[in-house]
């Protein structure tokens, strides 16, 4: 995870992976939109405890540098880190603050981007990310949706969550309580414009707004899945490349 209000633990928030819209839309979006990673060089940004770098070696990737700025988070990956060793290297810093040497072909973004409040913040994120980044490197994020505006919550708790928000008030807190966890997660709320503006600065182009996707292989009925598609769905994707 990144900057902001963290108050959770790993192990708590970790468990929360196996829940059916990780696994089903968050995991199948963010690799369906990446592609093929073999022998590609990725940072995962806000890699928690792993989880995605550790797949990316498994399907051909050829070193993976996670990095997140909660210390447990990264003591946990490393804990997972037996059979990865040579090829994943974990670093605890905060991603705007964490620069690189342009030698990622790609990066791939778990809610980073749900982290800053403003658009000098956001900015912030992108030129890190963008100093990762060889030229026509590509960004994958998974994030908070900004289309998905409402005053009040929003209860998704067949999926195993609530959020709550208070409309499209740039800045405003975005809080998602899951289960099984003893503290929200709190997010922050960024009109679109403000996301496209960031990467342009930050020198990307072909930014996208992608639709989140569902894994045809799901185990769950579809009828199951009507609630989170519908309309506006809580989180969205995003890819762009440097230019």
């Amino acid at each position: 995870m990144e900057s902001g209000k963290i108050d959770y633990g790993a192990k708590e928030y970790a468990d929360t992976k196996s829940f059916p819209f990780r696994t089903d839309v968050e995991k199948y979006t963010i690799f369906h939109l990446l592609g093929n990673p073999k022998g590609m060089r990725i940072l995962d940004a806000g890699c928690g405890e792993g989880i995605y770098s550790r797949e990316l070696i498994d399907r051909g990737a050829s070193f993976v540098l996670g990095v997140d700025g909660a210390k447990d988070f990264i003591e946990l990956a490393n804990k997972k880190n037996e059979n990865y060793n040579n090829k994943i290297k974990y670093r605890h810093s905060l991603i705007q603050n964490f620069k690189g040497s342009e030698d990622m072909d790609a990066v791939i973004g778990s809610y980073v981007l749900s982290y800053p409040k403003n658009l000098e913040e956001t900015i912030e994120y992108c030129e890190a990310i963008a100093s990762h980044l060889k030229k026509g490197g590509k960004f994958v994020g998974f994030n908070n949706n900004p289309f998905e505006v409402f005053d009040g919550k929003a209860d998704y708790s067949k999926y195993g969550f609530e959020k709550r928000m208070n409309g499209a008030i740039n800045g405003s807190e975005v809080i998602y309580l899951l289960g099984g966890m003893d503290n929200p997660i709190i997010n922050f709320y960024l009109n679109p414009e403000i996301y496209e503006e960031a990467f342009e600065k930050a020198g990307f182009s072909d930014f996208k707004w992608e639709k989140i996707s569902l894994n045809p292989a799901t185990t769950k009925p579809l009828e199951y899945w009507n609630k989170f598609f519908d309309n506006k769905t809580p989180f969205i994707a995003m890819t762009t490349k440097k230019k």
